[in-house]
């Protein structure tokens, strides 16, 4: 029993897609490092709405003592 064809018809899917994988994870861990870099600058690193405020403000006190 060939499953949507796939023993029947042998489509190669991961072969002509590589370049757009490799491309779209370096892309998305830069988006992650931009994110990331964005939330730790000082006008915005104790912000209430940034999720990383309380550990930026903890890191702050830390720094200062």
């Amino acid at each position: 029993m060939a499953f949507l064809g796939f023993r029947r018809f042998p489509t190669p899917i991961i072969r002509p897609m590589w370049p757009f994988m490799i491309s779209g994870t370096i892309v998305l861990y830069l988006v992650h490092k931009i994110e990331k870099a964005g939330q730790s600058v000082p006008p915005y690193d104790i912000d209430p709405r940034n999720p990383r405020a309380l550990h930026n403000k903890k890191l702050r006190e830390h720094a200062e003592h």
